[in-house]
């Protein structure tokens, strides 16, 4: 757990201005290497960071109406909103700043309202990147 909350503290602490998102849950396990699971919500949005053999990821769902074991990536979000394959889905300061950066947009994407289209796009974009990794 203290590598994804020293991660945020480094990183996303733009989380927290104006109370717009909150810590909704954690899970550790201590055997492993202590992995861990925190999960943060904003009224739209719920990201699920993962800490898993020393490495650091980003997940995404919406808040409400969406399957609750499915998790979108951020590389695959932000290939949706920048049209481009990513090299890695690990966590790093990039990533970091293009959630700040786009932070709105991603949850307008996550809203109700739009996740029917939202949830096709990156179904097709898993889609597209199973074939591009594995043929």
């Amino acid at each position: 757990m203290t590598k994804i909350l020293q991660f945020i503290a480094q990183h996303m602490g733009y989380l927290w201005v104006g109370a717009r998102f909150q810590i909704a849950g954690s899970q550790v396990a201590t055997s492993f290497g202590t992995d861990a699971v925190l999960f943060v919500d904003s009224s739209r949005l719920r990201l699920r960071f993962v800490s898993d053999r020393d490495q650091l990821s980003l997940d995404f769902r919406p808040v409400t109406g969406a399957d609750p074991r499915h998790w979108y990536s951020i590389d695959i979000v932000r290939r949706m909103l920048q049209g481009k394959p990513e090299t890695s889905s690990l966590l790093d300061r990039s990533y970091a700043e293009f959630l700040r950066d786009n932070l709105d947009e991603i949850e307008a994407r996550f809203s109700e309202e739009n996740w029917p289209s939202t949830r096709e796009t990156l179904h097709k974009l898993e889609l597209q990147r199973s074939k591009e990794l594995f043929g």
